[in-house]
Order: structure tokens, then C-alpha cells, then sequence
């Protein structure tokens, strides 16, 4: 079951970071270079939880997959800064995670693995491949880019009555429970949680990124 949930989220998040990349490409805004960068991690993780139910961990993409499965929430909190804060400060966040993420990847390139969680099959294995040194990063991305995430929606909602904070809030705390019912042993709830959350979170970008209603000049139009 758990092949399927993932073979979905990988085709559902993979045309979310495509429709962002046309949205970069054609506006150029440092917000959607944010958000597409952690749609575009994501849909790279789950790909790689895929392959992995099939023929287990490669290195390489183990790497990969851990790099940007442990950042995307980061670049997804980057995002929802620019809806939140001032721009300088939304900026500042996304160069010091990038900064810590080339870091991280780095240090994870240079890490010995362990070969038996590497050859297991059909299971989420995490980061346990991996030494803990290189495994410290992780919390200085996830920690403050789910605060900026779910925090930074849910402001978005209370104070300014904004929908698209209500259901990115919602769908990243999914994610966050997720997560943690997976440190619990319940690892098959994360699929599902993950594919719902991200859908969630991009319906309420899509609101977010929708341009304001112009007034109606009652004059001109009668």
C-alpha cells in the first residue's frame, strides 16, 4: 500500500513543482523560487521512497533523498514568510537555509553509511543510515522552517482572515503529525499524511498566489 501512496505523492507533488517553476519562470519572484524549491525537494523524496520499496537505497540518491526530504520544509516556511513578513527578512531566512542546506549536503557527501539499513526494502528507514554528526543539521531546517510554515500560516489566517493560511496551516501540521506518528513505529501513516498535506498546502498557495480582485468602478461599468 505504502508503494502506491508514494508512487502517488511523487506524480502529485511533481505537477505542483512544475506549475510553481511556470510561475517563477514567468514573474521571477524570490517567493516562488522558494516554494518551488520545496515542492521540487519533495517530489524528489518521495520519488525516492519509491524506488526504494523496489531495489532499496543507491548511495547516491539516499544522500539526495536525505538532503532534501530534511530541508524541503524550510524552503516551503521560506515561502510562506513572503506572505507573512517583510520581504528583507523573508529573503534573509531563505539565504541563511540555503546556506545551511549546501552545508548539509556537504557534510552528508562525506559521511560513511551503513550498508544494512541501505538494503533494506519496504521500509522507512530515515536518516538511521547515516552517522549522527551529519545527521544535526536536520534540526536547524526542520525546526525553524516548520515554525515559519505553520506558524506564519496560521497568522496569516487569524490576523488578516486569510483562506490560504487557514489550509497551509492545516495541511502542514498533517504533515508534522505524520512525522511524528512515524518516530512512534506507525511509519504507514506517512504516505498518506504526507500526500494529503502537501495537497492541502499547495491548494492554499494556489489561493495565496492568486492575484487581488479589482474594485468595481460602478460608474464606468453602468
Amino acid at each position: 500500500m505504502n508503494i502506491i501512496l508514494w508512487g502517488f505523492a511523487t506524480a502529485l507533488s511533481g505537477y505542483f513543482a512544475y506549475s510553481i517553476l511556470r510561475q517563477w519562470l514567468t514573474k521571477r519572484k524570490p517567493s516562488h523560487l522558494a516554494w518551488f524549491i520545496g515542492f521540487f525537494f519533495y517530489f524528489f523524496s518521495a520519488l525516492g521512497s519509491t524506488v526504494s520499496y523496489f531495489i532499496g537505497w543507491e548511495p547516491s540518491m539516499y544522500r539526495i533523498w536525505y538532503v532534501a526530504a530534511a530541508s524541503l520544509v524550510a524552503f516551503l516556511g521560506a515561502g510562506q514568510l513572503y506572505f507573512t513578513v517583510k520581504p528583507k527578512v523573508a529573503h534573509a531566512f531563505l539565504i541563511l537555509i540555503a546556506i545551511i542546506t549546501v552545508a548539509m549536503f556537504v557534510k552528508v557527501f562525506n559521511s560513511p553509511l551503513n550498508p544494512g539499513q541501505l538494503a533494506l526494502h519496504g521500509e522507512e528507514i530515515g536518516g538511521t543510515a547515516l552517522p549522527r554528526d551529519a545527521r544535526l543539521y536536520s534540526p536547524m531546517l526542520t525546526i525553524p522552517g516548520s515554525f515559519a510554515l505553520i506558524i506564519g500560516s496560521f497568522y496569516t489566517f487569524f490576523r488578516r482572515h486569510s483562506k490560504a493560511g487557514l489550509w497551509i496551516g492545516i495541511g502542514s501540521l498533517i504533515i508534522a503529525m505524520g512525522g511524528t506518528l512515524t518516530r512512534f513505529g506507525l511509519t504507514d501513516i506517512l504516505p498518506l499524511a504526507n500526500s494529503v498535506g502537501i495537497t492541502l498546502i499547495f491548494y492554499g498557495y494556489s489561493l495565496a498566489a492568486k492575484p487581488a480582485a479589482l474594485p468595481v468602478n460602478t460608474q464606468q461599468a453602468g
